[in-house]
């Protein structure tokens, strides 16, 4: 971070402080000395004493991966706000990554704005100066880069064949976070509740890309045509 912001970077971060606990303010330590307790309420669930052990070391590796990469951005952010040469930043986000890193990917955050991230998250943060202007890539640049068989595991078979068909990643990915499954057309589909307006104006629910391929079928022009009514191309 020093090497980004120059000679002129300010006060010099202090690592023991952000060492000594966790980002959320827990003893690093004793969030740690849980995996034993995971293990053993796996083996009173009748979990054998392979599949107990693994059950603990899964928590283990979730909590270090987590901290370790929330201590950092937590450092950096704070080397970045007190340089007053740092304006904003950018999110950096490299594959393999999930959905809802990749459609923030390139976003520009003022200084002291929250990082958004979840469990094992490695996105990191680069700051925007005077002498840096960082260009990373953005959602579109890395579904570009990522294999077929890539797109298919991060947004879902038929959702990276909506992307491929032109519908905007965001709306791809913020459509599963209200997925549900209705009666219409005479037959069950997913649909979607993101989108459909505000508490006091919503409009039907919206299909699914997935509902929306199958309704098409082989008839490209309708699957297109389904997706802008939709709202997942404009």
């Amino acid at each position: 971070m020093r090497e980004l912001l120059g000679p002129d970077a300010g006060a010099e971060v202090d690592p023991a402080q952000f060492a000594s606990q966790t980002p959320d303010g827990r003893d690093a330590m004793g969030l740690l000395a849980r995996s034993a307790p995971a293990s053993i309420s796996a083996q009173r669930r009748m979990f054998s004493p392979r599949a107990a052990m693994a059950r603990g070391a899964a928590f283990l590796d979730l909590v270090v991966r987590t901290v370790v990469a929330d201590t950092g951005r937590q450092a950096d952010q704070a080397a970045m706000v007190a340089n007053r040469g740092v304006r904003a930043y950018v999110r950096v986000v490299e594959l393999p990554a999930c959905s809802r890193c990749i459609i923030l990917a390139g976003r520009e955050y003022g200084v002291s704005s929250g990082f958004l991230r979840h469990p094992r998250c490695d996105c990191t943060m680069e700051p925007v100066t005077r002498r840096n202007h960082p260009t990373p890539l953005d959602a579109e640049d890395l579904f570009e880069s990522m294999s077929p068989a890539q797109r298919r595991k991060t947004f879902g078979e038929a959702g990276a064949k909506a992307v491929q068909d032109g519908a905007r990643i965001s709306s791809v990915v913020n459509a599963r976070k209200g997925m549900d499954r209705v009666e219409m057309f005479g037959r069950t589909v997913q649909v979607t509740r993101v989108g459909t307006g505000s508490r006091k104006k919503k409009r039907p629910p919206r299909l699914m890309p997935e509902e929306i391929y199958r309704l098409a079928g082989d008839d490209r022009n309708q699957a297109i045509q389904l997706l802008y009514k939709n709202g997942f191309l404009r």
